[in-house]
């Protein structure tokens, strides 16, 4: 009997997947639309004006965000509020946002709570307009601005270095004063010995000549 012939075993095509379709959560859509994200610094070197406390700003963080248009522009203004000498002044200066989708901000006066909406936006120059309207209103424009701030010196800020600052420009004026005080004395001292070469080669008085001298000086010590 002659064996049967044993053929060699056959690869098993791999299946043609291209048409399966993927799950989505594991396939990045390339098509999505990233969401609109603003970071909005704050400039702790501003002249803050009357209406913020300085050490209060001086606590904010360097920024709010990366977030949506209207959350960043929500945690701004909140900011405004917080660091308020007085809360309730801060709070009538901010206008109230009316239709579509609103988000809110709080301040505390008279033992109540206070809300006061602001429209939902999702657009930065909205929040940058706004905020440069408020800062007006608040005396402290360039506070806030979605471009990075210089780092500013916590020294120089402290209640001591602004007053290490004052005395020292107090001490530069007044030799600045003094340095100036002697230059003109000299000055003056230089034209009434001129006028007085003057008089004598004129055969005028020398009298009148050595008073205007005088004049000037005194006008210049009045004048200081």
């Amino acid at each position: 009997m002659t064996p049967l012939a044993i053929s060699p075993p056959r690869s098993t095509p791999e299946p043609d997947i291209s048409s399966i379709p993927q799950d989505a959560a594991t396939v990045p859509n390339s098509d999505t639309p990233q969401a609109l994200t603003v970071c909005i610094y704050v400039n702790k070197q501003a002249n803050l004006g009357p209406y913020l406390d300085r050490k209060k700003v001086q606590q904010l963080p360097e920024h709010f965000g990366p977030e949506r248009p209207s959350a960043a522009l929500q945690q701004a203004v909140q900011a405004c509020i917080d660091c308020a000498i007085q809360q309730k002044v801060v709070f009538s200066l901010i206008r109230q946002g009316y239709g579509g989708e609103m988000v809110s901000v709080s301040a505390s006066f008279e033992g109540k709570q206070h809300l006061q909406n602001l429209l939902v936006v999702n657009s930065i120059g909205y929040v940058l307009r706004f905020l440069k309207k408020l800062c007006r209103s608040l005396l402290c424009d360039n506070l806030f601005s979605n471009q990075p701030f210089q780092p500013y010196s916590a020294v120089t800020d402290s209640p001591e270095g602004y007053e290490n600052t004052r005395m020292e420009a107090g001490r530069l004026r007044d030799h600045l004063e003094l340095k100036v005080s002697q230059s003109w004395r000299n000055d003056c001292l230089f034209l009434g010995a001129v006028l007085c070469v003057i008089g004598s080669h004129t055969g005028s008085s020398v009298g009148p000549f050595q008073r205007e001298a005088v004049s000037l000086f005194e006008l210049f010590s009045l004048w200081l």
